[in-house]
């Protein structure tokens, strides 16, 4: 029978060994090998994370670009039928306005994207956060007053002239619900931007500035 190994100890009571020699086990020579699938469901963990924590962002520029892609189609003239102020012939200033209002809700969605980079620049990370918060407060304020105040034509409180017409039911169920949402979003996009989150490693050259 082989000889135990130089140094090797198993302690057994009926091998003569001295118990006090068994405080290291004996190697078999199998090594623990490296798994890379742990290594890659780490990361997987890690990336799902961080999509996560951006969910809000991801929504707020859906929902800004939704918005802006409908102020286009109202300045080419087009028609839903649910907004008053559609027209088939778009004056040019009619159609200025639009294009203008689909360029700052658009911007809106971009800077909720902006805010799920990586920015060294703490004053980057700040002004992104603040333009989500002011641009946040203002939406769901807008869609606030205009829920209380079409609510209350619609409830008989104010009146108005012409009487109440059924456009106060689309403001009421659509328009004014749909700049709430997207207040909301905004200002939970500006919450989760508040927060610390887990930057890349160093030297991994993909945060910005």
């Amino acid at each position: 029978m082989a000889e135990p190994l130089a140094g090797c100890r198993r302690g057994n009571p009926g091998s003569g060994w001295p118990r006090s020699a068994s405080k290291r086990p004996c190697r078999t020579g199998r090594r623990g090998r490296h798994r890379p699938e742990s290594s890659i469901v780490s990361v997987l963990v890690k990336s799902t994370a961080r999509h996560d924590g951006h969910l809000p962002h991801h929504l707020a520029l859906a929902w800004a670009l939704l918005f802006a892609a409908l102020s286009v189609f109202w300045a080419l003239g087009g028609e839903t039928g649910l907004h008053p102020l559609e027209t088939p012939d778009p004056t040019p200033l009619f159609t200025l306005v639009n294009i203008g209002a689909a360029a700052l809700k658009a911007g809106l969605g971009l800077v909720a994207w902006l805010a799920t980079r990586e920015w060294r620049r703490r004053a980057v990370r700040g002004l992104l956060a603040l333009a989500l918060w002011a641009s946040g407060v203002v939406c769901a304020l807008y869609g606030v007053f205009g829920l209380v105040g079409n609510g209350l034509v619609l409830a008989g409180v104010v009146p108005v002239a012409g009487g109440v017409s059924r456009w106060y039911w689309y403001y009421v169920l659509l328009w004014d619900p749909f700049w709430v949402l997207g207040g909301a979003l905004l200002l939970a996009a500006a919450l989760r931007s508040g927060q610390p989150r887990e930057t890349g490693e160093a030297g991994s050259g993909w945060r910005m500035f």
